[in-house]
């Protein structure tokens, strides 16, 4: 979504895949961490940021943490005594939103 001064609105978000269900099932979800207002760039960095130091409910005691970047994506795995979690982390452009849109970055 590109404002009136020509900056757009990018979503920050986070994948999950949590742990196996079943034979072949995962437990995977989508999470906005928030929003900001600019550059693909500067959407990025603050992604970097976000990824670098999310701290997620499972597992509560990993570990092991590694963080790794493939070109705008961002993967987390965090290795614990019930297994890894794997955490993906990734930029969109913000197309549309039914709510109104607030006026500052955050």
């Amino acid at each position: 979504m590109t404002t009136g001064d020509g900056t757009t609105w990018w979503g920050l978000l986070m994948e999950d895949y949590l742990q196996i269900m079943g034979p072949g099932a995962r437990n995977h979800s989508i999470t906005a961490l928030g929003h900001v207002r600019g550059t693909r760039e500067e959407a990025l960095e603050a992604l970097c940021e976000r990824a670098l130091h999310y701290q997620p409910r499972h597992p509560v005691n990993p570990y092991r943490k590694l963080v790794y970047r493939d070109g705008d994506v961002f993967l987390m795995v965090l290795e614990a005594a019930t297994g890894n979690y794997c955490y993906r982390f990734r930029v969109a452009e913000l197309l549309w939103d039914s709510a109104p849109r607030p006026e500052t970055a955050g």
